[in-house]
């Protein structure tokens, strides 16, 4: 839930967002996306890590960390058009929901 209020909700991140799109003129190259796999990539370390640990599923963390990110922000953002749980009430919900689903799809078997 971090994600959906501290981070999303944050001035920081709103001013990073400007920032990315006043300069993404500046990119190597159109559709690159400098800050779309570091947090991605992050949540899959982790997921690694409870894999090694016996604690989830996770043959492949990259795999995982997309899917967790689809079911946990996806729905808010597809019918929302925001996962900022901090602007809307609406989003706690879905993201808990999404976060439950990930967990019960790859519980340690």
């Amino acid at each position: 839930m971090s994600i959906a209020t501290d981070m999303l909700g944050s001035a920081e991140y709103a001013t990073l967002q400007r920032l990315v799109r006043a300069e993404s003129g500046n990119l190597p190259h159109r559709g690159c996306n400098a800050m779309a796999n570091t947090p991605d990539e992050a949540i899959a370390e982790r997921f690694a890590a409870f894999g090694e640990a016996a604690l989830r599923d996770v043959p492949d963390p990259r795999l995982a960390a997309d899917r967790f990110i689809a079911l946990a922000f996806g729905v808010a953002l597809d019918r929302l058009g925001s996962a900022n749980a901090t602007a809307d009430t609406r989003v706690r919900p879905l993201v808990v929901e999404g976060v439950r689903t990930f967990l019960r799809a790859c519980r340690p078997r």
